[in-house]
C-alpha cells in the first residue's frame, strides 16, 4: 500500500481540523432557520392578537354609539322624518358605519339614515337573534337591502320593562374596514390578514380584497373559526402562498387570522446560509494552498476557540465571543460567528424591549380610550336628556366635545400630566376679548395629573359658557378673577376660586343644569373636593377645595388599567 505523502497528510489533517467548524456552522445555520420559524409563528400570533383587539375595539365603539342612541328621546317617537333626520345626522358623522336603522319588534322599518323602499326586515338573522336574546348581537356578512353595499350588521334591542321596544341596527362599512386594515399595515412584506364572521365569510382581506371579501373560508380551515384557543399553523393560503398564520377564533362574532410568508421570513436566513457556505468554501480551499501553515496556531486553537464560544453561548453566556479577527479562514469564520451572535443578542434584546413597550402602550391606550368613551357617554347622556330640539342638542353636545378636545390636545403634549396654568389659559382662551382683557389669572403653576387637568378644563368651560350667557362675560364691563393656591405639604390643600364682577345682576338658577352637575358632582367625585357655588348679585363665586393627598391619589389612578366612569344622575329637564 502506497504511503501518503506529508502534503497529503497535512491536507487530510487540515480537512479533519476544519470538520468541527463546518459542523458548528451547519448547526448554527440550522438553528437560525428554526429560530426564524419560531419568530414567524410568534409574530403571526402577535399580529393576529393586535388585529383581533382592533376589531373588538371597533365593535365596542359601535355598541357604545348604539347604547347612546337608545337613550335619545327622539327615536321613541316612531316612524317619521324627525327620527330619520336625527340618525342621518349621526350616520354622517361616523365614517365607520354604512347605514343605521331603527326597527319595531315586528321587524318593520321605523326610520333609517338612507332612503329605503323596503320596510320588512323580520327575516333577517341578526333581527331574529337580537329579538330572541334581547342582547347586543354581531351579525354575519350581508348585502344591505337599503344601500346594496356589503356590511356587517350590529343590532341592539332597546328594552322597556324587559320587553323589546325597538331594535337599533348599525351596518359596519366593509369598505371602510378594508381601508382600515390596509392603513394599519398588518399585511406588509408578503404577509396577510383575514377578518371573517362566525360563518367563515370573509369581511376584510389583505392582500387581494377584491378576490376574497364575501367568499367563504375553505372547509379545511373552518374548524379554526371555533377553536378552543388561539394558535398558529403552517399552510398554503387561498392565494397560493405558503404562510404561517396566527389565528384568533370567533370572539363576539369575528374571526381574525394573520399570516406571514415563509419565503419572506426565511430570506435573511437564506442570506446567512449563503454566507456560511462561502465561509466554508474559503475555509476548505484556503488551507489547501497554504498547508505549510497548518498547525496548532492556525488550525486547532482557532477551531477550539470557536467551539468554546459557541458552547458558552449555548450554555447561556451571551457575552461569550471568539474575539477572532484577521483575513485568515478561521479569522473570517470567528468574525462571522461573533457578528452572528451580536445580531442574535441585539435582536433578542430589541424584541424584549418592543414587547414591553407594546404591552405598556396597549394598556395605556385601552385605559385612555375607556376614559374618553366614558366621559363622552356621560356628556351625551346629560345633553340628550336636557335639550328640547335637534339644533339645541347638537350645539350643546359639540360645544362640550370641543372642550374635551381642547383639554386632550393639551394633555397629549405630556401623556401623564399638564400645567395647571396652561390648562386654565387653554380653557378660557375662546372667551377672551383680544382688545380688552376679561380674565385675570393668578396662581403658582405646577404639574397636575391628567385626570385632574381634564376635569378642571371641563369645569372651566361650563363656567365660561354660563358667564357668557348670563354672567360677567355677557356685559362689556364684566371680568373674571381666577386664582388658586396649592400646598404639597402633608395636610395641605388645593384651593381654586372663580369670581365674576361687572356683569348683570345674578340670581340663583331655578333648576340644576349640566354645568352645575359637571362642576359639583364630577369634580367632587374625581377629587373628593368641596365645591361651593355662590350666586351673589354682583356675580357668581365658585370655590373648589381639595386635599393635596387626594390629588396625588388621582395621579396614581392614571396609571391603573381602569376607566373613569362617573355616575352622574341628570335632572328630568334642563
Amino acid at each position: 500500500m502506497r504511503r501518503m505523502s506529508v502534503t497529503s497528510r497535512l491536507l487530510l489533517l487540515t480537512l479533519l481540523a476544519l470538520m468541527p467548524a463546518l459542523l458548528v456552522l451547519t448547526y448554527n445555520l440550522f438553528s437560525a432557520r428554526q429560530a426564524a420559524y419560531r419568530e414567524m409563528h410568534s409574530s403571526a400570533l402577535d399580529t393576529g392578537r393586535l388585529a383581533s383587539l382592533e376589531m373588538q375595539r371597533i365593535i365596542s365603539s359601535v355598541r357604545s354609539t348604539l347604547e347612546v342612541l337608545s337613550t335619545v328621546p327622539i327615536l321613541r317617537t316612531g316612524p317619521g322624518r324627525p327620527c330619520s333626520d336625527y340618525i342621518r345626522a349621526v350616520d354622517d358623522k361616523l365614517e365607520t358605519l354604512e347605514n343605521v336603522t331603527v326597527m319595531s319588534p315586528a321587524g318593520q322599518l321605523l326610520c333609517t339614515s338612507k332612503p329605503a323602499r323596503i320596510a320588512d326586515f323580520s327575516d333577517r338573522d341578526y333581527y331574529q337573534r337580537a329579538l330572541a336574546s334581547k342582547e347586543f348581537v354581531v351579525g354575519t356578512y350581508i348585502e344591505d337591502r337599503i344601500t346594496g353595499q356589503a356590511a356587517l350588521p350590529l343590532a341592539l334591542p332597546v328594552l322597556d320593562q324587559g320587553e323589546v321596544r325597538q331594535i337599533i341596527v348599525a351596518y359596519l362599512d366593509l369598505t371602510w374596514l378594508g381601508m382600515r386594515v390596509r392603513e394599519r399595515g398588518y399585511s406588509d412584506g408578503g404577509s396577510s390578514l383575514t377578518v371573517a364572521d362566525r360563518n367563515g365569510v370573509i369581511l376584510a382581506r389583505q392582500p387581494f380584497p377584491e378576490r376574497f371579501v364575501g367568499t367563504r373560508i375553505p372547509d379545511a380551515f373552518q374548524d379554526l373559526l371555533h377553536a378552543d384557543a388561539p394558535g398558529t399553523m403552517e399552510l398554503v393560503s387561498q392565494d397560493g402562498t405558503r404562510r404561517i398564520i396566527g389565528y384568533y377564533p370567533d370572539q363576539n362574532g369575528v374571526y381574525v387570522s394573520a399570516g406571514y410568508s415563509v419565503e419572506g421570513g426565511l430570506e435573511q436566513v437564506s442570506q446567512v446560509t449563503y454566507f456560511g457556505l462561502a465561509v466554508i468554501a474559503l475555509a476548505i480551499v484556503g488551507p489547501f494552498f497554504a498547508v505549510w501553515w497548518a498547525g496548532y496556531a492556525l488550525i486547532r486553537r482557532p477551531a477550539h476557540e470557536i467551539v468554546r464560544s459557541i458552547d458558552a453561548w449555548r450554555s447561556g453566556q451571551e457575552n461569550a465571543r471568539t474575539g477572532m479577527t484577521g483575513d485568515g479562514a478561521f479569522g473570517i469564520i470567528g468574525s462571522a460567528v461573533d457578528a452572528f451572535m451580536d445580531e442574535l443578542a441585539l435582536r433578542r434584546e430589541q424584541q424584549q424591549q418592543d414587547d414591553r413597550m407594546r404591552q405598556m402602550l396597549i394598556r395605556e391606550l385601552d385605559h385612555r380610550i375607556k376614559n374618553i368613551l366614558s366621559m363622552v357617554q356621560a356628556v351625551a347622556r346629560q345633553t340628550f336628556r336636557s335639550s328640547d330640539s335637534v339644533t339645541e342638542l347638537s350645539d350643546a353636545f359639540f360645544r362640550r366635545l370641543n372642550a374635551m378636545a381642547g383639554a386632550h390636545q393639551l394633555l397629549t403634549k405630556n401623556w401623564q400630566s399638564a400645567s395647571v396654568r396652561a390648562t386654565v389659559e387653554t380653557a378660557v382662551a375662546p372667551f377672551e376679548d383680544p382688545k380688552r382683557r376679561r380674565f385675570h389669572i393668578n396662581g403658582e403653576d405646577f404639574e397636575a395629573p391628567s385626570s385632574i387637568a381634564l376635569s378642571l378644563s371641563m369645569a372651566l368651560h361650563e363656567l365660561c359658557t354660563n358667564a357668557a350667557k348670563y354672567g360677567a362675560l355677557s356685559a362689556d364691563a364684566g371680568r373674571v378673577e381666577i386664582s388658586w393656591t396649592y400646598s404639597a405639604a402633608p395636610g395641605g390643600d388645593f384651593v381654586f376660586t372663580w369670581v365674576e364682577s361687572g356683569g348683570p345682576t345674578v340670581a340663583p338658577p331655578k333648576r340644576e343644569g349640566f354645568g352645575t352637575l359637571m362642576i359639583e358632582r364630577v369634580l367632587s367625585q374625581q377629587l373628593q373636593a368641596d365645591v361651593h357655588l355662590d350666586y351673589r348679585p354682583e356675580g357668581l363665586h365658585c370655590r373648589i377645595k381639595a386635599p393635596a393627598d387626594k390629588m396625588a391619589a388621582a395621579s396614581d389612578r392614571d396609571h391603573e388599567d381602569a376607566s373613569f366612569s362617573p355616575q352622574v344622575t341628570a335632572p328630568a329637564a334642563q
